[in-house]
């Protein structure tokens, strides 16, 4: 469903572009990750795929037409969860429909859907400040379901989490993408969690970026963590991290 063709941008006043001939593919339905080194343009790509930038040169198609041809294709989940403290749980997931001028009952019952897709009904009432790290995660989720479109994309959305937290939204995360069936590109910088969570790892190398190095995770769709220790999976883990650190350093 998304495709990229020779993308290159650069930021208006700056010497050298971000990104230079970038291309990829992913599938309608699929889970991508992309890493790559601080700074390497992981965020300018999503800016880029979001419609928040143009391309200087290249073309982004989604179902093999133009971004200019769609309206809310992409939906976008930062790293922060950006509630709004003096909003409730529901309105801040009612939010994006409001801004598209749904009915208010209407924008309520997708909510309340949404919330209780990801476990968290009973908090509707509640304002972000008494919910936990992780459940102000799911409400960003919620949120970023309710904005709409087939393309999910996730810019670290568990980076600021503790280990455990992050452990449990992950295998949370896997299972919402396998009941949504929605398409999700998903940035971090952590190899374990690139291979826990996708189909396919993208790496985006060279400075200024011009390749996004691409590795299938060879790993069934119904998976475990006790699967990361297999040797295939160990193998591709110390590969990756080999490159990681190559592209640091250059």
């Amino acid at each position: 469903m998304l495709e990229l063709k020779d993308v290159s941008f650069t930021y208006q006043g700056a010497a050298e572009p971000v990104l230079k001939g970038i291309s990829m593919k992913a599938r309608e339905g699929s889970f991508v990750s992309i890493i790559g080194a601080s700074g390497s343009g992981k965020t300018t790509l999503f800016r880029l795929l979001n419609g928040l930038e143009e391309p200087d040169s290249g073309s982004i198609l989604i179902d093999g037409k133009p971004l200019s041809e769609h309206r809310s294709y992409a939906s976008y989940m930062p790293q922060q969860d950006l509630l709004f403290p003096w909003l409730t749980v529901e309105k801040n997931v009612m939010l994006p429909m409001r801004i598209r001028h749904c009915p208010k009952e209407e924008c309520r019952k997708q909510a309340l859907e949404m919330l209780r897709q990801v476990g968290l009904s009973e908090w509707a009432e509640h304002f972000p400040r008494e919910l936990s790290g992780g459940m102000r995660q799911r409400v960003s989720f919620a949120r970023t379901l309710c904005a709409g479109g087939k393309l999910m994309l996730l810019d670290e959305p568990f980076s600021a989490l503790d280990s455990i937290t992050r452990l449990s939204l992950q295998e949370w995360l896997r299972e919402q993408w396998a009941e949504l069936g929605r398409t999700i590109l998903f940035i971090t910088h952590d190899v374990e969690e690139a291979l826990f969570l996708s189909e396919k790892i993208l790496v985006l190398t060279g400075s200024p970026a011009n390749e996004l190095k691409e590795f299938d995770v060879l790993l069934p769709r119904e998976r475990t963590r006790e699967m990361l220790d297999l040797p295939g999976v160990n193998a591709l883990k110390a590969e990756l991290t080999g490159l990681l650190r190559k592209e640091a350093c250059v």
